[in-house]
Formats: C-alpha cells, structure tokens, sequence
C-alpha cells in the first residue's frame, strides 16, 4: 500500500484538479472521480516509502515535491480539441443510458479514444460534447470556469480537424476559428493533431515540438512559437491577447467572454442569457481587478452597454485590434458605482469637421487643442459626434442635456518623482464630452448645470504628438490633471 499522504495527494489532486466525468475507455462508460481515484490507487499500490525516500535523494528535491511528480505522471487522461457536428454529437444522457450511442458522434468519439488509447496508453478521456452533465447547472458552471485546467493538466490533447490533410491545409481549417478551440491551442503542454480519416499530421508524438506545425500555426494565429509552446496565463499584455480571439466565433454569444476566462486567470459566473456585451463587461471586470495596467482601456468601437453607468468598458475583444504601442502604464483606478474613477490629463479641445461629412452618421472630426503653447492639430477621429449645442437625450433625466465641451484625456501622461505631470511627445487619449443642463432656480430662471466629462466612442484610437515652442521632450501640466468617472 502506497504512503498515506502520497495516496492523500492523489485524492486532492483528482478532486480538485481533474474533471468531473472521464470516459474509462476500455467499455467506453463514463465515470465520477470516485472511480478514477479507485483505479489510480492501484496504479500507486506498490509505491513504498523507500521508493519516495530514494528519489528524494536521487533528484535532490524535498518529500512534497516527489509526491507531486508522482501525482503528475500517474494521473493521466487525454482530452479532446474538435469542431462540433451540425447534430449527431454524443450527450452526456446517451453515455450514461442503458443503450450504446450511434452514430457520426459516437464514431469520432470513439476514434479519438482509441488514439488516446493506442498512442499513448490511456485508460481515461474528457470530451465536452459528452462528459459533462448540462442539466445541472452547477456542473456546467464548474466545468467551463474549469476548463482551461483540465486542458492544462491532461497528459495529451488530441485535436481532430476534419478538414485538414497535410500541415499546409491548417489555415483553412475552421478548427482555428472558433472561440473555445484558442485555449484548446495554448492550455495543453502536449498536443497531437490528427486529420481527415484520423491520419496524425506528422509523426511527432507532441505536435508542439514539431517546428513546421508551430511556424504555420504562428503565422494562422499570430501567437507566437514561444506562447504556443510554454503559454502563461494572466492579466498581462490583454490587448494582444484579445486580439487572438478577435476574429473567433462561438455559437452562444456569451461564450467569447466565458472562453477566455482560463487564458486571463479569472473566475466568471456562467449566466448564459445575460448577453454578450453583459458578459464581456465582465469579463473586463475581473481582468482590471488583477491588474493596474491602463492599457485595458485603450480600445475603440462600441462600448458595453448594460445597466452599469460606465461607458469606459469595450463590447469584444475586436475593440482592441490595431491598439498603438504604448509601454505599460501603470496607476491607480477604480470601477465605481458611479463610472471608471481614473486620473486623466485633460486638455479642452475644440470640435470641427469637413462641411460635406457633417451629416454622416459616423463622420471623421478633427480636435485642435492649444493650452501653454503646446499646439494640437488635426486630430483626426471618427465617431459619431454631435455639434456644440445638440440635445443628448438621456431616458433617466427628467430633461435632454446639451453638448458644451469636447476635451482630449490624456491617459498615458507621465508622473515624475516629484509628483508633476508631464505631457509626452506621443500622446494616447479619449475623446471627453460634457454637457450641461436646465436647472430651475426661480419660478420662471434656471441656470446652466455642467456634467461630468464622459468617454465619447471613438472608431479608432486616438493618438496624437504636440509640437511646443522649446525643445524640451515633455511639458509639465500638473495642474491639468483631473479624477473623472467615466
């Protein structure tokens, strides 16, 4: 009998870290974690505490550490990467009923099995279509909150692209399109592809060693060699990695925030009905909890429009293709009930426009600026803008607000030791407007009421350079710095 804590981390390991459901693959039944700790005490059965105590010594790590290489290599299962059919796939009431499933979903099922099982040598297999009970809902929540680790712990990933017979057919195959097959990509260690009629792409018995595989698929996804093969996951660079799932479908619209969950170490709620923007606001959310990196909230397009006040969230992860280099820019903020409270440089800007695209509805304006002898002109913006004046209907006030001011809000301003403020030579902003309101003050008066700055979307970034009268590389402007919510 193997040691207690050896068998203890094992249990842990099964229950906190393997999913719920595996296929035991000799009679294709599906089986709870309970079965599969049974069977891997007995893959451990002989282990003896000379054992552990030689390779402690032998590889110069500590107990914990040999326990948990020991969990690592003994524990394994395969997991399945595929395009779902139009309608065939196996669900998890047909593996778990007394009749054996047919058809197309069962055949693909069962190839990817016998893979699992003839190529590497294993006993137990995960695939999404089946091994998930979707009639609960705390199972679904677990899984899919679950799922970039399940990937990440399995011992292979096969991934089935059906349209694809030579590694130079990869970047037409639709298996690169879709949503949840990214962190299919970037959470295993291991992947093998196989082809149309289950012909493995290459010999390899790791997909991601092959070099001619990993070059085509950085040059189909952008990714790089080295994020494909060793990919870290976290709230860093979220830009580029936003831009990966860009151009990705996934059939629930709610799915392209709920697919990137694993890939940005966050933990999401599964509210399927909310919405995709809801969805994605939330997603953004989590992210901007872990991190101070202003760069978040460099996009363009459409914002998130839910029931939060803030505009200042994107809708997709499309808002962040094209984001200008910009090194990170690290400061305080805060989602408030009230906006985004962040500190911005802002520099009153005066709205004009071609005279001939002024009724368009989404038309290229130009901000000039010119405050301490720093000149900003021609900063070209496309949006859909409103002049001086206009009303702004707003469903929650009891009047319609007018436009008074546009303004540039510097983000990527800079703090010296000192605690100035100073204006770079490139410069990445948003476009502010306020407006200003009737407030009765007598029975027949009223006065004008100003509102606070809010984020204008924008249709591309906003970036712009000054030109000052001296040479100096940055001017400071502390006294321009405002705390505005957006």
């Amino acid at each position: 009998m193997a040691p207690r804590d050896v068998e203890d981390a094992i249990a842990q390991y099964i229950f906190d870290e393997t999913p719920i459901h595996l296929i035991h693959i000799p009679d294709m039944k599906l089986v709870d974690r309970g079965a599969v700790l049974r069977h891997f005490f007995a893959v451990v059965r002989d282990m003896t505490e000379e054992d552990i105590q030689a390779q402690c010594a032998e590889l110069h790590l500590s107990r914990e550490d040999v326990i948990a290489n020991v969990v690592r290599k003994r524990v394994r299962y395969a997991i399945f990467s595929h395009r779902w059919l139009a309608e065939g796939e196996v669900s998890y009431q047909e593996m778990t009923g007394e009749i054996q499933p047919r058809g197309p979903g069962f055949v693909k099922l069962e190839s990817f099995c016998t893979a699992a099982a003839s190529r590497y040598g294993m006993v137990f297999a995960w695939s999404d279509t089946c091994c998930i009970d979707k009639t609960s809902s705390s199972e679904l929540d677990e899984s899919l909150r679950s799922m970039f680790k399940w990937y990440r712990n399995s011992s292979i990933c096969i991934a089935y692209l059906a349209q694809t017979v030579r590694v130079a057919d990869l970047e037409k195959d639709l298996w690169f399109t879709r949503g949840w097959t990214l962190q299919e990509l970037l959470a295993p260690r291991r992947l093998k592809f196989f082809g149309a009629g289950w012909l493995p792409l290459t010999m390899q018995d790791n997909d991601k060693a092959d070099y001619h595989v990993i070059k085509m698929i950085e040059r189909i996804t952008s990714i790089s060699s080295r994020e494909l093969g060793d990919f870290i996951p976290g709230s860093h660079d979220v830009a580029k990695r936003m831009t990966w799932a860009a151009n990705r479908k996934t059939t629930r619209g709610e799915d392209m925030a709920y697919s990137l969950m694993g890939i940005f170490h966050v933990v999401l709620p599964i509210a399927y009905g909310e919405g995709s923007e809801r969805a994605f606001f939330r997603l953004v959310e989590a992210i901007i909890q872990t991190s101070d990196d202003l760069r978040i909230f460099n996009w363009a397009g459409r914002p998130a429009i839910t029931n939060h006040p803030s505009r200042a969230l994107p809708s997709s992860p499309r808002c962040y293709v094209g984001q200008p280099y910009c090194p990170p820019i690290r400061r305080a903020f805060s989602l408030t009930n009230s906006g985004l409270r962040i500190k911005l440089m802002i520099l009153p800007a005066e709205l004009s426009w071609p005279s001939d695209n002024h009724t368009t509805p989404s038309r290229q304006a130009s901000f000039h600026s010119e405050i301490d002898g720093v000149h900003i002109t021609d900063v070209h913006v496309t949006g859909n803008f409103l002049s001086y004046g206009d009303h702004v209907q707003d469903a929650t006030a009891d009047v319609d607000s007018i436009v008074s001011d546009y303004a540039l809000g510097v983000w990527n301003y800079l703090e010296t030791p000192s605690g100035d403020a100073e204006l770079p030579r490139n410069c990445l902003a948003f476009i502010l407007m306020r407006t200003v309101e009737p407030v009765p003050v007598m029975s027949n008066n009223y006065h004008w009421s100003k509102n606070p700055w809010r984020k204008h979307p924008t249709a591309n970034f906003v970036e712009f350079k000054f030109s000052a009268n001296s040479s100096q590389e940055r001017l400071p402007l502390t006294r321009l710095v405002e705390s505005v919510s957006l």
